[in-house]
């Protein structure tokens, strides 16, 4: 019986033990460094805020974000459009390239980021389109509209959620 107890007290031990050294151990906080780009391109009509002129728009735009670290010398580059530079983008900033223009049609845009870090690539280039086009709600000589007949639906296959054709 002595020598079951003190297997008993040994196993506890050795539990509480175990248990201690996981718990003195705490997980590392720290963010992995990475330059990671988004982007979007987006139709809108009257957003609040929005000058009249300026109602019945399109956004492109593309961002690269500064996580876990500081990265000297980024470059932001715009697939044959704009560039932007940071000598430094600190942890958290950011640099942006943004398009707005009247009137909503399919547009893309697209680009990559480099910096003097040597980091994750995989999220460093991108591509963003939208094959969404909203005709102008005013326009009433639009070609979908009248005796012109036409339509800017498309398609020959009516699947939610897949983009229509125009014009087809």
């Amino acid at each position: 019986m002595k020598s079951f107890k003190r297997t008993v007290v040994g196993v506890l031990v050795a539990a509480g033990v175990a248990a201690g050294s996981l718990v003195g151990t705490a997980p590392a906080q720290a963010e992995v460094p990475n330059l990671r780009l988004t982007g979007n391109v987006a139709c809108q009509f009257g957003a609040a805020g929005t000058e009249w002129k300026n109602a019945w728009s399109m956004t492109r735009h593309i961002r690269v974000t500064a996580y876990g670290a500081d990265f000297p010398n980024v470059t932001l580059q715009e697939i044959n459009g704009a560039r932007k530079f940071a000598k430094t983008l600190k942890r958290g900033q950011f640099l942006e390239i943004r398009t707005t223009w009247f009137g909503c049609f399919p547009s893309s845009i697209s680009g990559y980021t480099i910096s003097d870090y040597a980091e994750n690539l995989t999220d460093n280039a991108g591509f963003w389109w939208n094959l969404r086009r909203i005709e102008n709600p005013f326009n009433r000589f639009s070609p979908s509209t009248g005796s012109a007949g036409g339509s800017s639906t498309g398609g020959g296959v009516n699947v939610a959620g897949s983009p229509a054709i125009p014009g087809r």
